[in-house]
This record gives C-alpha cells, sequence and structure tokens, in this order.
C-alpha cells in the first residue's frame, strides 16, 4: 500500500497513503512480532533437530528439515532488514527472554547472516524437479534456496554472485513458467488455490482454508464485492490510481489479472447474483459497470477492483472448498518467490548497475520470456529502468514494489512517490514533499519501550 500499488481509504491505513508512519501502528509491530516469531521458531529447530538420535529419522530427514528452519530464517531476518535496516541478530531466543535489551546490528552484518542461513539451506536441502503434482511441490528445496539467494545478492549489488546462483537456478530446469512453458495454463491461474504449488512456485506461504487466522484472507480483502467472497466483508483494498494508470502498457495480459475494470470477463471466478452475496451462485462472473452504491466508484473509491488473489466463490474444483463459517479463509498460496522474479534478477544481474544496459543474450531471454507470456513485444536491448517497470507489471500487489522503490537512488525513489496519484477516483491526492528520508518503517514503539538500546548505534555481529 505504501508503495502507491494499493489504496485503502480508511483511518487505520492513512499513514500508509501520507507515508507518515507512525511507531504505535499495529501494523508495523505485526510485521516486526511476525518476523521475530519465525525467527524463534527457527532457532527453536536449528538448536534441537541436532540433538535427535532416533532410528526413524534419518541424518537426511534431519538435515532437510534444518535446511527449511535455516531458509526461514533468512527469510524473516531479509523481511526485517528491508523493513527496519538494523534489526538485533538473535539465534537463541531463551537468552533474552528475560532480558530483551540488546543492540541492533550493522545491515551488512545481517546481510551475511542471511547469506550464511541460505548457504546452509543450499547444502542441506533436498534438490526437486517440479512437476505436475503439486503437492509433491510445496516444501522448497535445494534450488528455493539458491533462488532467494539470488535475490538476497541483488539487493545487495552483488552482481556476480546474484547471476551465478539465478544461472544455476535457471540451468537446473526445476522451475518453469506456468502460460508459455505448461502447457494448458495462463498467467491467471498463477493465483487459483487449484494451482497452488505449480511449477512456478519457488518459495509460497501454505494456507488451510475454512480455519480462522489459518487460511489465507486474500480473497476477502480484495475482492471488490460480497458476491465474490463466502465472508461478511470485501473490498478492504482497492487498486491504487497510480497502478490503474501508470503500471502496464497497453496491450500487457497481466492487468486484467491484476485488477478488474467494468466488463473484464473471468470464466473462472464464481459468484452470486447479488452484491450483497446473495442470490444464486453460477460460474463466470463480469466486473458490472454500476457498483453497489449505484455508482462507478468500486473499491474503496478506485474505479476498479482487485484481481489477482481474488478466487471467487468457494468451487472445489477452481478454488478448494472453504466456508463463510471463519469468514471464507482459503487455501491460495501467498508467493514469496516465483520462477518470473528470478528471470528478472538474471537480466537485472547481468546489466550489473541501476544506470545501465545490455544487449546480452542470456538476459534479453530471461527478461523476453516475462515480456512476452504478458503479450508484449520482446525487447532488443533492456536498460535497469525497463527491468524495474517490468517487475512493478509482473509482481504487483505482492507486496516486492516498496522493496524495489527501497533499494534505489533515494532521490529517485522520491520523485516516483511524490508523481503518484494516492487518492480516489474522484478525488486525487499527491503527496507534495515526502515526509521521510528513508523508506524504513521506524522501530515499533512497545519495542522501543522493551529494548531502548533499539535507539543506540548498530554494532557489528560477532559471526563464530
Amino acid at each position: 500500500m505504501a508503495s502507491g500499488n494499493l489504496f485503502n481509504n480508511s483511518s487505520e491505513f492513512v499513514q500508509f497513503n501520507t507515508l507518515q508512519f507512525q511507531t504505535n501502528d499495529e501494523n508495523i509491530l505485526g510485521a516486526w512480532a511476525s518476523c521475530y516469531g519465525v525467527v524463534a521458531n527457527s532457532n527453536i529447530l536449528i538448536l534441537t533437530l541436532p540433538q535427535i538420535n532416533h532410528p526413524n529419522v534419518s541424518e537426511d530427514v534431519k538435515n532437510n528439515a534444518l535446511g527449511e528452519a535455516h531458509l526461514m530464517r533468512a527469510l524473516a531476518y531479509f523481511n526485517l532488514v528491508r523493513f527496519f535496516g538494523p534489526v538485533p541478530i538473535v539465534t537463541n531466543t531463551a537468552d533474552h527472554i528475560q532480558n530483551p535489551q540488546l543492540n541492533t546490528n550493522r545491515v551488512e552484518d545481517v546481510y551475511q547472516f542471511i547469506e550464511n542461513d541460505l548457504l546452509f539451506a543450499v547444502d542441506n536441502l533436498k534438490e526437486k524437479t517440479r512437476g505436475g503434482n503439486y503437492k509433491d511441490n510445496a516444501r522448497v528445496s535445494s534450488g528455493s534456496a539458491k533462488a532467494l539467494l539470488a535475490k538476497v545478492y541483488l539487493y545487495q549489488k552483488k552482481y556476480t554472485e546474484a547471476r551465478m546462483m539465478a544461472e544455476q537456478v535457471i540451468n537446473s530446469g526445476e522451475f518453469k513458467l506456468l502460460s508459455t512453458e505448461v502447457p494448458g495454463t495462463e498467467f491467471g491461474d498463477l493465483f487459483l488455490p487449484v494451482y497452488n504449488n505449480n511449477e512456478e512456485s519457488i518459495i509460497a506461504w501454505q494456507w488451510m482454508p475454512g480455519i480462522y487466522f489459518y487460511g489465507s484472507s486474500l480473497n476477502t480483502q480484495y475482492a471488490g464485492n460480497k458476491n465474490l467472497t463466502e465472508a461478511s466483508y470485501a473490498g478492504v483494498v482497492g487498486p491504487a490510481q497510480d497502478m490503474i494508470n501508470n503500471a502496464f502498457e497497453p496491450g500487457d495480459k497481466r492487468r486484467k489479472e491484476t485488477f478488474m475494470l467494468p466488463g473484464d470477463f473471468y470464466p473462472k471466478l464464481s459468484a452470486s447474483a447479488n452484491f450483497d452475496g446473495t442470490g444464486a451462485v453460477t460460474l463466470g462472473y463480469t466486473m458490472p459497470a454500476i457498483d453497489q452504491d449505484g455508482g462507478t466508484n468500486f473499491a474503496q473509491g478506485s474505479g476498479a477492483a482487485m484481481k489477482k488473489y481474488v478466487i471467487g466463490r468457494s468451487n472445489p474444483a477452481i478454488t478448494g472448498a472453504y466456508t463463510g463459517a471463519s469468514n471464507g479463509f482459503t487455501s491460495q498460496n501467498t508467493y514469496i518467490l516465483r520462477y518470473a522474479e528470478l528471470l528478472l534478477i538474471h537480466a537485472e544481474s547481468i546489466i550489473g548497475s541501476q544506470t545501465g544496459s545490455t544487449s546480452d543474450a542470456s538476459a534479453l531471454a530471461s527478461f523476453n520470456k516475462v515480456r512476452t507470456r504478458a503479450g508484449l513485444a520482446p525487447k532488443t536491448t533492456i536498460t535497469f529502468d525497463d527491468v524495474f517497470r517490468e517487475r512493478r507489471a509482473e509482481l504487483a500487489a505482492e507486496n516486492d514494489y516498496w522493496f524495489d522503490l527501497g533499494r534505489i537512488d533515494f532521490a529517485k525513489a522520491k520523485a516516483i512517490l511524490e508523481n503518484q496519484d494516492r487518492g480516489t477516483k474522484e478525488f486525487p491526492q499527491k503527496i507534495t514533499s515526502l515526509p521521510i528520508t528513508t523508506l524504513i518503517y521506524p522501530y515499533p514503539a512497545n519495542e522501543l519501550l522493551a529494548n531502548p538500546k533499539l535507539r543506540e548505534d548498530p554494532v557489528p555481529y560477532i559471526f563464530n
């Protein structure tokens, strides 16, 4: 939302529209707490698994489980360092329960810690080839760790290492693009539960349908009206005006699969006859010309509605079975990393800077695979800005654009953010002067109270 891809007009999320972040915001606290929760659980596994000595638990099984734990801890710290900058590195959570006051560590040390965890995961996770039996694809692999490591290298501008790791994954043949490399599929299938853990999925959150907070709520959050949900509400977010008007080139097939406009038809979505969720449920949905209020404002006043991660009413053949008993929580995976992104990482790593360009054949091959799947003409030369724009279109509403803005020159990011229309369809609004000087969030107020050392300068981490 802060990046200008999504929009919510309520007071709860206003700071993500204005970028006037508050330390007492529950969403910022949630980001911190959830990441450190993953760190704590990973630490327990990393410390206790080696102690298991049972004839039914082989070393291969233990090593693979340890690889998973190291990957998850790395992912948590990757999110923490991108959200907050310097953060404390904790390897034994129990050591700090009684005294949670500890210094933050330098950003470069956090990244080194992430690299170390991912290199361990590369060496200990199983290798696999993704196939049509999607249940077998759910767990991460050595290739998953390599792909995430390529992204981590890219964020540090370690272009040679990022290219090497990306090419190892590409050359392995483990992953494929849906649609162009998997016959009988299309781009929009990426965001339907029947295609969970498909050939393109590298890392994804796995959800349990019908159980409150164990399932994904994105169908409810993103669907424009209750007729597309099994819940008591809908339309918590809508597409932002800047994404509607500037993220996609004419003819880009991804636009229709990212957000809906009146008249768009979706043959795989089931919806009820009435906006309030009542009436007969039928397969095949056309976004109407008039919204439930008799106007054309639709979700959050955007004049449109989200499509990505919207799966419609329960239809077991497409969505899996889920109900309204727990507000329509679904089994739809949430992507952390897709093969399409890895191809763009590969192309960017060959460009090798945020100002350069290339006509390298392998860079063009990776870039144009993503672009031509979207129905766009291939390019013969690409710049960093080409890849940057392609990343926004490909990964829109997948929680990456804010981080992409955070890794480019701040003056450039500032200009992009100040040029965005961050209002509604009827009431445009811009940030005339960006109120922040860096694209990282403040530490949560509760954490600052519990650990005043967060205010101190970061210290080097002592690696064993």
